[in-house]
């Protein structure tokens, strides 16, 4: 019979699971890979063997886990942050700038860590610590500091009327006493909120020649002020809002004929008085202010007993009455402090904390570190900070934030979003439940209108968008074909670098590094997985100009030791010239001004095996001694690559062409005889059956030996193993050697076994 030709003309269906080895009926399957280690697929269909490790430096301790994370300046300035226990260090451009600042963050609390960020001002929760601020002033100064907010948001009113609380004065250094347990030390440092109900209070003056003033009357809202008598001069009503800056807030002037009589509304807190200038007669005047309730605020300093503690005034209270209505600072030791946050419509916006874990605390527009409330002629005002509770049947607790047209709110068990399509206000605010899945503690990540998460229990990862058409958030599992990759396992880390192939890398806790190539508007999702001689723990994408740079931090043994390098992967190059790849990983390259045969500096390889890559030509493997390599033959070289070998392996699913004249074609022994291989700046490799029969793809090897260029690019036929008869059809690449490949299509040539035509 003759071989029946068939082109798999991509690769965009990615990793597929042995589970979906028979579904030739899936668009995805004719597309995909039965195996794809150490490969990424690019969105527009080619699979090209993954970019090797460049060699950046070591962590700060060699024995501790550490947390990559992006600080993007501006466009074209961004810096890398490594994360460990009790520190952060900057980097930038792969290059330690020798800027460290502690942090109260140990190992054990870097995944909780959520990151936002403000230009040169990133804030960072915890749930455990206060809300950190890392600010960066110049290349070498940062400074991490607590938030001191101008306002901080409140729980909820005390709701056991019998504890009241008893402030002994008003303003400076006060005793609070309480009725009923009410204190504990974590206090200390937290603020706390006391409305208390100030009766009707007046203020008179008796004025006669001369200038005088009455005693400040303090006014929550209305006031009125009368004079009597008969009076030449002028009578003013000033107001304060600090008690020692006074401005006119009415002018009265008589020549014997006039009595005013006037009230008026205060907007915020304000001490009142009457000041008279008086040239003949006698004006008795009165100021009166209306009852209201006074909110003053205070900061515990010292805390005594259950019932006792002594604080420092920070707004003026009210007066020294006893009152029930008394609120406890949102955020502190007692009840933990939130644990993700985002900027949405131009509020700082935190969520969730172990005391209120189902709320959401959205600060005054504009001001980030103000979360009060202001009143206008009584009514809260639309730029007032807000708080809201996301509630469902079930108790579960924000994990992360999102913000795009709309806010996304992500908990243990279901998701949230709050309309971007109309301002926010503290009385326009309507969270509307979402999907029910639930979130891990990894943070999402936003890819131009949709968020791509990690479900809650760590194994499945999802996307999530507005749809028209149900006019609901939507998405689809993204492993549901691959799930090979993840049965088992956990992702602990993730990052996306949009440029230029629209990636995402996952951390496994296995220490594999996952990659969905994804571009869900042309229904590109596809998988493959990087491994090397170690583990990944972290890993980041920085922008670096026209393209993101991605950095991972990787667990080595070297030289019988652990060490923590970070690396980052190699850019994406088009060069005809196989030297100006990186193919190898905890690489080093070198660029010498004289050719050098005696290569010193590979302390962080010592007693490895590497592979080395020199003025364009290949080495057999080297081991580092004493921290260097001595190419053989007195041969010396300027420009080299050393670094570990990885290998790539790619495998076609089984054959399908459909149904032919005789039925569908799974199940009958074929075998494949030829591989005609699409290539592109490739060189190296071998192709068989499976792993047992592999044939070189071949090249010229007098170029290799006279160490010219030698990547090819366009078709290559390999006439495969003749033992290569089974049911599957199935090809298997395997590429050790340290040059690119790519391959855009893979034609197969198929002969049924005892079939004639």
């Amino acid at each position: 019979m003759k071989p029946y030709y068939a082109i798999q003309p991509a690769f965009t269906g990615g990793e597929l699971s042995e589970d979906v080895a028979s579904r030739v009926d899936l668009d995805k399957y004719q597309l995909g890979l039965k195996q794809a280690e150490n490969a990424i697929v690019r969105p527009y269909g080619s699979v090209h063997k993954r970019p090797g490790l460049i060699y950046c430096g070591q962590t700060k301790y060699p024995d501790k886990t550490v947390r990559l994370q992006e600080f993007n300046f501006v466009t074209d300035l961004s810096y890398l942050l490594e994360f460990g226990d009790k520190y952060v260090r900057v980097w930038r451009d792969g290059q330690y700038l020798g800027v460290e600042v502690a942090t109260p963050y140990t190992e054990s609390d870097l995944p909780k860590l959520r990151f936002v960020q403000s230009v040169d001002v990133m804030y960072i929760c915890s749930s455990t610590y206060p809300v950190q601020k890392l600010s960066r002033y110049t290349e070498t100064d940062w400074e991490l500091t607590a938030v001191d907010w101008d306002m901080p948001p409140f729980c909820d009113v005390n709701k056991d009327t019998d504890c009241k609380i008893t402030p002994s004065g008003t303003t400076g250094s006060i005793n609070l006493t309480a009725s009923k347990a009410a204190f504990d030390s974590d206090m200390v440092g937290d603020w706390i909120k006391l409305e208390q109900y100030v009766e009707g209070r007046e203020v008179k003056l008796n004025a006669t020649n001369g200038t005088s003033q009455s005693s400040p009357l303090s006014v929550g809202k209305t006031w009125k002020f009368i004079s009597h008598g008969t009076w030449t001069g002028t009578v003013y009503v000033e107001y304060s809002t600090d008690g020692t800056t006074w401005k006119k807030l009415r002018t009265y002037t008589s020549s014997n004929d006039y009595n005013p009589q006037e009230s008026g509304d205060v907007e915020e807190y304000a001490k009142l008085r009457i000041t008279a200038s008086i040239t003949d007669g006698t004006c008795n005047a009165s100021l009166s202010a209306y009852p209201y309730t006074h909110t003053g605020y205070a900061t515990i300093t010292a805390v005594s007993s259950e019932t006792a503690a002594v604080a420092t005034v920070t707004k003026e209270l009210g007066d020294t009455s006893a009152t029930a209505d008394w609120y406890r600072a949102a955020w502190g030791k007692t009840n933990g402090y939130p644990c993700c946050a985002t900027f949405f419509q131009d509020r700082l916006v935190f969520g969730g904390s172990p005391g209120e874990p189902q709320r959401v605390w959205m600060s005054k527009t504009g001001d980030y570190e103000n979360f009060g409330i202001e009143k206008e002629s009584g009514t809260v005002t639309d730029d007032s900070a807000i708080t809201t509770d996301f509630l469902s049947r079930r108790a579960c607790a924000i994990q992360h934030l999102d913000a795009g047209n709309d806010l996304v709110v992500f908990t243990e068990g279901n998701s949230w979003t709050v309309s971007g399509g109309e301002t926010v206000t503290p009385s326009n605010i309507t969270p509307r439940n979402q999907e029910n899945y639930g979130v891990s503690e990894v943070a999402p990540i936003r890819i131009g209108n949709r968020v791509v998460y990690i479900q809650r229990r760590g194994s499945i990862v999802r996307d999530i968008g507005y749809d028209y058409n149900t006019d609901s958030y939507i998405g689809i599992d993204l492993t549901l074909l691959s799930k090979d990759l993840v049965n088992g396992k956990k992702i602990t880390d993730d990052a996306y670098a949009q440029e230029p192939d629209s990636l995402l890398y996952f951390v496994r806790s296995d220490g594999v590094l996952l990659v969905l190539t994804y571009v869900i508007d042309q229904k590109v999702y596809a998988w493959s997985h990087i491994v090397t001689d170690g583990h990944f723990e972290s890993v980041a994408s920085v922008n670096s100009g026209s393209n993101d740079d991605v950095y991972a931090a990787v667990c080595r043994t070297v030289n019988g030791k652990t060490v923590r390098y970070i690396e980052r992967f190699d850019r994406d190059h088009t060069s005809v010239s196989q030297q100006d790849y990186t193919m190898l990983d905890a690489a080093i390259v070198y660029d010498l001004d004289t050719a050098a045969g005696t290569i010193t500096g590979l302390e962080t390889l010592e007693g490895k095996t590497v592979r080395v890559l020199a003025d364009g030509y290949l080495y057999e493997p080297m081991t580092v001694e004493g921290g260097k390599i001595i190419l053989p033959d007195e041969t010396t070289a300027k420009r080299l690559v050393i670094g570990l070998p990885y290998t790539m392996v790619l495998e076609q699913p089984n054959w399908d062409v459909g149904n032919m004249e005789s039925g569908t074609v799974q199940g009958r022994e074929k075998t494949v005889t030829k591989a005609i291989l699409r290539l592109k700046n490739s060189f190296g490799g071998w192709i068989g059956p499976d792993a047992s029969h592999l044939e070189p793809i071949l090249y010229d090897p007098e170029a290799m030996e006279l160490g010219e260029d030698v990547l090819v690019t366009g078709d290559r036929t390999v006439d495969l193993h003749e033992n290569g008869v089974n049911t599957e059809g199935r090809t298997y690449i395997k590429h050790e050697t340290p040059y690119p490949f790519t391959i855009s299509a893979i034609i197969r040539a198929v002969t049924f076994l005892g079939e004639t035509e």
